[in-house]
C-alpha cells in the first residue's frame, strides 16, 4: 500500500498536482481559454502582453507536455486569428515555438523552485519568465529578416531597431512575473494540489 501511496504522489508531481486526465484536459482548455482572452485584451498596446504569462503559468502548474502543448495553442489561435493581422508562415511558426518554450521554462522552474524560500521563487519565476520572453523576441525577430531574405547585415540591422520594442516586452513581462505572476504561482499550486 505504501508503494502504491509513493506511485501516486510521483505521478501527481510529475503531472502538475494532479493525475486525473479529464481533469488535466479541464485545466488545460482553461488555460488556452485564459491565454486567448488575455492576449486580445492587450492586442492594441504594442510589445506589452499577457500570453507569455498565461503559457509560464501552464507550463508551471500543468507540467511539460500539458504546458507546452497549452502554449502551442494559446499562441497559434492568439496569433493565427489576431485582431490586428494574423500571422503566417515562418512567423506563426516562430511565435508559436516561442510561446511553446514559456511553457517549458515554466515546467522546468516548478521543481527547480516550489521548495526554495519565497524570495528565492520569486527570482527563479522572473528570471526563468525573462529567458522565456527573450527566446520569443530572439526567434519572432529572427523570422521577419529570414522570410523576407535579409542578408546577415540587414538581419543585424533589423535586430538593433528591434531594441526598443523587444526592451519594452522585456520590461513589462519582468513586471508581470515580478508582481503579479510570483505571488500568484503559489497560491494556484496549493489550489491544484488539493481541490477540495
Amino acid at each position: 500500500m505504501e508503494a502504491l501511496r509513493d506511485v501516486e504522489e510521483k505521478n501527481m508531481e510529475s503531472s502538475g498536482g494532479f493525475s486525473s486526465p479529464p481533469l488535466l484536459l479541464t485545466r488545460a482548455a482553461a488555460f488556452v481559454a485564459v491565454g486567448i482572452a488575455l492576449g486580445y485584451l492587450l492586442a492594441p498596446v504594442p510589445n506589452v502582453e499577457l500570453v507569455t504569462a498565461t503559457c509560464f503559468c501552464a507550463g508551471y502548474l500543468l507540467g511539460f507536455g500539458a504546458g507546452v502543448l497549452c502554449s502551442l495553442l494559446i499562441e497559434s489561435l492568439f496569433a493565427g486569428f489576431h485582431p490586428m493581422g494574423s500571422s503566417m508562415g515562418l512567423t506563426l511558426v516562430a511565435q508559436c515555438v516561442g510561446m511553446a518554450g514559456a511553457g517549458a521554462l515554466g515546467a522546468i522552474c516548478r521543481p527547480l523552485s516550489i521548495r526554495n524560500s519565497r524570495v528565492v521563487r520569486v527570482v527563479m519565476i522572473t528570471l526563468f519568465g525573462l529567458l522565456a520572453t527573450i527566446w520569443f523576441d530572439l526567434l519572432t525577430n529572427l523570422a521577419f529578416p529570414v522570410t523576407a531574405g535579409f542578408s546577415f547585415e540587414q538581419t543585424i540591422a533589423s535586430f538593433v531597431l528591434a531594441i526598443p520594442f523587444a526592451a519594452i516586452h522585456i520590461v513589462s513581462n519582468t513586471l508581470v512575473l515580478l508582481l503579479v505572476v510570483s505571488p500568484l504561482l503559489p497560491k494556484l499550486v496549493t489550489i491544484i494540489e488539493n481541490p477540495t
